[in-house]
């Protein structure tokens, strides 16, 4: 039985869970000799527990040998750590986030014995696999070595959380608690990475106040949703209480158009969004961060909108863009976050080039007759071929939007439908773009 009160690991989705978790630090420790003899499935489920629930109690091990012994130990000191309640404000009820801190603190135990064993036993025992520490080995260095790991996990628990707070906020309505397990090994990786850091600490200024400035257009439809009331003589949409009227007084309110009607709309039927993000080495630094929390941001609406999404990086080329579908799920948004996060700025530009593929991506995929928007982020002054472009959009039924960072481009003025020039990199200016219609 694992060592916290409630938990059994004959239940199927504890059993999964435990088995995940053990998966996950195989990989995260690929040489067994770095992995510690005694942890297992109960040790996994436990601390998974210990992280996941509100007030977990600790039980006594059915078995007094040294390996339960120690297990039990390790778990008594990581919750009576003072470090813990800075890890659990990002873990409690959130299952993904306890899957991948679990794994990531396991690891990082792991490492902190090794270092303990190596400094004890020498170099010699560096390849061998690791024992239980011994009864001589005192608690103080145990709830020395788990308060470390704590304090080294809290930066990936926070990171964590986040990418799970976005993935339910893209897919609300399609999630479910499991959505991301699929991708935990992927989730540990963002969760580590500083670039997905720097694009987050952006984002989070823009993604409170994203969807104040996202306006949702509406036409009515006598088959849409119940929006209000309103004044006039369709009959399909007549409120009840009218057929009540006299006769004589119906008629005249029919002939006025003074009927109280039901006004029902439905959501516009939109096309494509498209992003087109510059690359090039000029957009170092500052422009290119905060160019992905815009377009993460833009995602975002597009998901509201139901509008299929692309994003495509260029410099001078075009790299391969990353598709997100109407139907969003969790995997998608790490997907699309890995996407964002492996990118660097370098190399040229060549507008012209990028723009033309972006319409030839959306002439090549059916849209009826809905208008696609493409919205670029560029700092590039470089000239545009303006009747060749202006060609491509016709021909793709698409819209430019144009943001330009430091600088002006004439050429991308004279074609844009919108155009707009940042120079901030604020907040203000995330979200002027993010309400570009």
């Amino acid at each position: 039985m694992p060592y916290i009160k409630g938990v059994s690991l004959d239940d199927p989705p504890t059993k999964y869970r435990a088995e995940r978790i053990i998966s996950i630090l195989h990989k995260l420790l690929p040489n067994p000799a770095h992995k510690p003899d005694f942890f297992d499935e109960k040790l996994s489920i436990s601390i998974y527990y210990a992280l996941f629930l509100p007030f977990p109690i600790l039980r006594e091990p059915e078995k007094k040998d040294q390996k339960e012994l120690t297990k039990y130990a390790l778990l008594s000191a990581l919750l009576s750590s003072n470090q813990l309640r800075n890890v659990k404000r990002y873990t409690v009820a959130d299952s993904t986030t306890s899957t991948v801190v679990s794994a990531v603190l396991m690891e990082t135990i792991a490492e902190e014995l090794r270092r303990l064993n190596q400094h004890q036993g020498g170099d010699a025992k560096a390849d061998e696999q690791m024992q239980a520490p011994s009864a001589g080995q005192s608690n103080e260095e145990l709830n020395n070595i788990v308060d470390k790991a704590l304090e080294s996990v809290q930066d990936v628990a926070r990171q964590a959380k986040e990418i799970s707070s976005l993935a339910m906020k893209f897919a609300a309505g399609n999630a479910s608690m499991l959505s991301l397990d699929d991708v935990i090994q992927d989730v540990i990786n963002l969760a580590k990475n500083t670039n997905v850091k720097a694009i987050f600490e952006v984002l989070k200024l823009v993604e409170d106040e994203a969807n104040m400035y996202i306006r949702l257009k509406k036409v009515p439809s006598p088959r849409g949703e119940l929006e209000g009331y309103e004044l006039g003589n369709d009959v399909e949409k007549i409120v009840p209480s009218e057929l009540a009227l006299p006769k004589e007084l119906f008629l005249i309110k029919f002939a006025e158009r003074n009927l109280l009607l039901y006004r029902k709309v439905v959501t516009r039927d939109y096309g494509k969004f498209y992003i087109l993000l510059d690359k090039s080495g000029s957009m170092m630094g500052l422009k290119i961060v905060w160019a992905k929390a815009v377009a993460l941001a833009l995602a975002q609406r597009a998901v509201r909108e139901r509008r299929e999404f692309f994003v495509r990086f260029f410099d001078s080329i075009p790299y391969p863009p990353i598709r997100i579908s109407k139907r969003i799920h969790g995997r998608d948004v790490v997907k699309l976050l890995e996407y964002l996060a492996r990118i660097r700025a370098n190399g040229g530009t060549d507008i012209t080039r990028a723009i033309l593929t972006a319409t030839d991506d959306i002439a090549s995929t059916t849209s009826g007759n809905r208008v696609s928007d493409i919205i670029l982020i560029t700092d590039g002054e470089d000239r545009v071929a303006i009747d060749m472009v202006k060609r491509g959009l016709a021909r793709a039924n698409a819209r430019l939007h144009t943001v330009m960072i430091h600088g002006n481009n004439p050429d991308l003025r004279a074609i844009s439908d919108s155009y707009m020039v940042a120079t901030k990199l604020d907040k203000y200016e995330a979200l002027k773009v993010i309400s570009i219609s």
